[in-house]
């Protein structure tokens, strides 16, 4: 018995010291939990572990292994008993009879699970996650697996704010500092990226080019802290009139670029044409004494992938065709590369 209980302990602290390696300075969360998970369930007798991440009123998984069913297909959020018990009070839970414990109003009925270890991962004082273990035998955990769970919650703790820190960072680098909206730098890569999934899946790409339609006039008139916030506010109405998939970046001045995947170039236009007809509806602060058609307004120029272009510099190129021809044919409007009309 002294002889298990010695390889246990040496099976717990090999793996300790295995996950310290293996986690290093890694940011992504997912890569830190999928380790976690595999070295839990080669410590611990348990037929299913978990490791959730709470982010709002949703529930995410970030790895999880030896379920019959996928923790996903179940489906969590925070109003769930279970989850519900363990942010109120930050105290995991812990039985090994799950029927006959107060823990029994927590789980789903019909669960087939008699063992849990529910452990709370806490970052500056909020539960923002769970490390959830499970048996079908009764009893299959003792107080070294809590002690344990216990142990890699922290460590998952330090990896989520640090990971937390990590993104915040980078979304600093990737976003356009006065509009909010993802930055040139970010449309470079973002353009190649999607151009590559287009071609891989065989699907549509669009590309959007959307220009203030006499912003200097616009700037000369109240000043540069004027033309900031009138940039802010367009950029707005853009993000807000488009789906969830596509991106808006600031391409440089008063540009905006567009990204729409899997989308056709007459669906492009619908978008376009929404867009311009949302900023010509709205009311602008001095338009009508610094615009020459009273209005502030911008154009479009639309270009599609494989269509227009076979790379991202030809689409750009495509694009910016199209919105030329747009201002030089009288602003507020949308021309769609390779039609004339």
């Amino acid at each position: 018995m002294e002889d298990r209980a010695t390889e246990k302990e040496l099976r717990r602290l090999t793996a300790i010291a295995r996950i310290h390696h293996s986690i290093g300075s890694n940011l992504r969360l997912e890569e830190i939990s999928r380790i976690l998970v595999r070295e839990l369930m080669g410590i611990v007798s348990c037929d299913g572990c978990a490791i959730l991440l709470i982010e709002g009123d949703k529930v995410r998984i970030l790895a999880e292994g030896g379920f019959s069913k996928t923790f996903a297909e179940v489906g969590f959020d925070v109003d769930m008993k279970a989850t519900k018990h363990i942010v109120d009070t930050k105290r995991g839970i812990f039985t090994g009879d799950i029927v006959n414990s107060p823990a029994a109003s927590c789980v789903r009925s019909r669960c087939s699970m008699n063992s849990l270890i529910c452990t709370p991962i806490v970052v500056n004082g909020e539960v923002r996650g769970i490390i959830h273990l499970d048996s079908l035998k009764k009893n299959a955990f003792d107080e070294e697996d809590m002690e344990l769970t216990e142990l890699l919650a922290k460590e998952v703790s330090i990896a989520i704010e640090r990971s937390f820190l990590y993104s915040q960072v980078w979304d600093i680098s990737i976003r356009d500092e006065l509009t909010g909206c993802f930055n040139r730098r970010k449309f470079d890569v973002d353009i190649v990226a999607d151009i590559a999934n287009a071609k891989q899946y065989g699907k549509p790409l669009c590309f959007l080019m959307a220009d203030i339609d006499w912003f200097k006039k616009y700037n000369d008139f109240y000043g540069h802290p004027k033309g900031d916030v009138l940039l802010k506010r367009i950029s707005n109405m853009l993000v807000s009139n488009m789906r969830p998939l596509d991106r808006a970046y600031r391409y440089g001045g008063e540009e905006f670029a567009i990204l729409l995947p899997d989308t056709d170039k007459e669906r492009a236009s619908h978008v376009a044409k929404r867009l311009r007809q949302t900023v010509a509806r709205e009311q602008f602060e001095g338009e009508k004494e610094s615009q020459p058609n009273k209005k502030v307004t911008i154009s479009i120029g639309v270009a599609g992938f494989p269509s227009d272009a076979e790379g991202s510099d030809g689409l750009i190129e495509a694009a910016d065709s199209a919105l030329y021809r747009a201002k030089e044919s009288g602003r507020n409007r949308v021309c769609v590369f390779g039609d004339e009309q």
